[in-house]
Formats: C-alpha cells, structure tokens, sequence
C-alpha cells in the first residue's frame, strides 16, 4: 500500500517508538491529514487516542510497530471490525519497489552484521547505498532517497510476519528458535522468517543458506529466482577479519549478493579487510594480565554461544550464560563446554535451565549475580591466562535493558576490575 493510497484513509499509527515517529513525519510530509496515534502508554502528541476509544472500520488502515504482535488484543479486534493492519516496513517497500535496488536481509542470528557488511562492500563500490530496517534506521524515514539508491534491509521476524512486498533482492543466513513468545511458537516464528520468500514474485531473487532444509524446503515453492549459498573457502572470503566460521558463513552470503550487483571480487575483498565490527559482537573488550575479555552480549540462543566458544575453544575458558528463560534446549551447549578442558560457566539470574543442563554434562558451573563477580571469579579461575567470554546464549530482559545494556554494563565491570588491580 502506497502513501497516495492512505489520503483517504483514516490513518492509526499503533506504536510510537523509532517507526511510530518516523511513520507520522513521512505521512505528514506526503500530505496525509486524517491520523491517530496511539499506544498501550500515554504519549505526549496532539494525535494521540487511547486504545480503548478508537473507533475503526473498513476504511480504516493500522500501521502497526514491529514490536506490537499480530496477535495483540487490540488489533485482532480491529481486523475484526474491517480494519486493514500494515506496517510502515509495507509502505516503504510498496514506495521503493521498481526505484534504485532493495536488498533484505534476515535469519536467526548474523543479520545486522552481515546487513552492515554488505553496506560497506556496496559503498566501498561507489554505490549510493543506505543501510536501514532493524539496525536502527527507520526505512519509512529514508523513503525520499533519490531513485538509485541501494537500500540494505536488516529484516527482523517482527518485520517479516505480515510483509506484503518483497525486496528485489532477499536473504536468509539461517533458521533457529528465536522470539517464541512474541510468536506464539517456534514454528510460527520461523514462518515469519520464511514469509520473505513466499511473498516474492517472479522478477525477485532469494539467496539462502542451503544447510538449513527448511530453507531448502522453501527454495523448492516460492517463484523468485533461487540462489542458494554456502560456506566455502575462497580467496576473497579469506580477506574477512571478522572471527568466527559464521561469519565467514555470512561473508559467503555477502559475496554472492556483490557479485550480483557486479561487484568486482577485489573490491569484496578490500571492504572485507576494512570492515569494522559491530559492537557486542565477538567484540575484545580488553585485557586484565593474561585473560582476554570478549563482549558477545548480542548471543541469545544456543546456536549463537556455540559459534563464539568454537573461537576461543582452543583456550582456557570461562563463559557467561544465562538471562530470561524462552525454554531453549541447551543440551548441545553444554555438551560442547564439556569437551573443553577446565571450561568454567558462569550463570547469571534466569539460567537456571542452563544450569541444570551443565550439570547433567558434568560442567563446572557457578551461579554469579552480576557481571562484575563473574569478571572477577574469571580472573581467579584463569590465573594462567585464557579468555573470559560473555555469549550468555539468552536475552538479556529481566536484568538488563537489552543486550547493549549488557555488553556496556560487562564492559565496564571489566575496566572496573582493571583499575582496582592498579
């Protein structure tokens, strides 16, 4: 749905955080007049009604936040009453499609890094490029661009499980459990996922992990053209200085995307060796003696702790786990620190699933209340030297704002600790 399409609508912005803002501003500058704001919080705006006193019907379009489930009370009741229920991410899609190049990319985990890659290989290219989506750039507010713009989508599940409009180009890394609450199963959350590509057409691509069958699976339906990826060793894959075989997995991704876009190798490889990791990603915080501190506070499922311990496996170790329990299986987790030497887990609040599953294993565990005692029980247990790794392989609600919180709050317990040894 386009914003010439929304004038004679009766408008209701449902949400107003980062989208909701930015949807109100774009509309309003489209000349879109007749428009609600509200939220299950009081805001401060002179278009703001309160949930319970809007009024809707068949002319009624809701543009609702990524955050607000499909399922939240309020708009099931007002799809029921003939309201249509979209997303800015829909409006902005449905403005670009057929302007510049639009290139979505999603999966479990490695998005935002593997989004911003692509970004930086694509700008290092001399393209007009924009990195926007759930990275932290509205979409809705970068709707004006000039024609030739490349945008770069970060996609996340919230954005995906009610898309309409497809990007030109979509991209799946890969299909774990993730975000069951929001969605109602682990099921339903990975049909979100592949929502990008049932909703392709014929003229779209979809680049996806063929590890993952599932993905495979929906290879074999959907009516884009498919380009399946993989990781594999290669000259400009080999330039990358990101840590980690997901990344070079993603990296894999990345490079069948820029060749693509025509993209020459040499110049792939030169914005590979320049890249820049993102914060809280296998991000070296620093060292206290011998005992490197690695920030992985993003890590918020099991597949993602593994990935991280497989850098550092090969190293004394002591990892940080635990946070709010989504009833993940941590069976291999612990499995996999029960084959590394002198491994020690350090258990925040809310991991007492991780924990039982540690012990089960035989894994040295500790329950530690913050991450300033688990920086300091790290140091005594690597007297000799070794990594200590915060991947807690669980959110970070609960204790923590977000994971950024965390990874910040990790870090300053380790510059804390440094000081305090002065």
């Amino acid at each position: 749905m386009k914003i010439s399409e929304l004038k004679s609508k009766k408008i209701i912005i449902f949400g107003y955080g980062r989208e909701g803002q930015a949807t109100l501003v774009a509309l309003r500058s489209r000349g879109v007049v007749d428009i609600v704001v509200t939220d299950e919080q009081i805001i401060e705006v002179t278009e703001f009604v309160v949930p319970e006193k809007i009024v809707v019907d068949e002319q009624t379009v809701v543009i609702k936040a990524p955050g607000i489930p499909l399922s939240n009370k309020f708009v099931e009741k007002w799809r029921g009453e003939g309201a249509v229920i979209t997303s800015s991410t829909n409006i902005f899609l449905a403005e670009r499609k057929g302007r510049g190049k639009l290139i979505g990319i999603t999966g479990t985990k490695g998005k935002s890094t593997t989004a911003a890659l692509l970004a930086h290989v694509l700008g290092i290219a001399d393209m007009p490029v924009k990195l926007v989506g759930n990275i932290g750039v509205s979409a809705i507010s970068e709707i004006d661009a000039k024609d030739e713009t490349v945008f770069v989508l970060e996609m996340s599940s919230y954005q995906l499980a009610d898309l309409d409009v497809a990007p030109d180009i979509g991209v799946i890394l890969n299909l774990y459990e993730e975000h069951m609450d929001w969605h109602g199963g682990v099921d339903q959350y990975q049909q979100a996922k592949l929502r990008l590509g049932e909703v392709m057409t014929a003229a779209d691509v979809l680049v996806y992990n063929k590890r993952f069958a599932r993905l495979a699976v929906l290879a074999q339906g959907v009516k884009a053209v498919v380009v399946p990826f993989e990781l594999y060793d290669d000259e400009v894959v080999r330039s990358l200085t990101l840590l980690g075989e997901h990344n070079k997995e993603n990296a894999c991704a990345v490079l069948t995307v820029a060749r693509m876009m025509k993209v020459d190798d040499g110049v792939t490889a030169k914005a590979f060796a320049s890249f820049v990791p993102l914060p809280h990603r296998l991000q070296e915080v620093g060292k206290i003696g011998e005992v490197l501190f690695v920030n992985d506070s993003i890590s918020t499922t099991p597949e993602s702790a593994l990935a991280a311990i497989e850098v550092y496996a090969d190293k004394p170790l002591t990892i940080i786990l635990g946070g709010q329990d989504r009833g993940y299986n941590f069976t291999g987790l612990a499995k996999r620190l029960g084959e590394i030497e002198n491994a020690l887990a350090l258990v925040m609040p809310g991991g007492e699933r991780v924990f039982t599953a540690l012990a089960e294993a035989g894994v040295a565990a500790e329950k530690v209340a913050t991450l300033s005692e688990a920086v300091e029980k790290s140091l005594v247990h690597l007297v000799d030297g070794g990594v200590c790794l915060l991947s807690p392989a669980s959110p970070s609600y609960g204790q923590f704002k977000n994971f950024e919180e965390r990874g910040q709050m990790f870090t300053e317990a380790v510059e804390k600790s440094k000081l305090n040894l002065l």
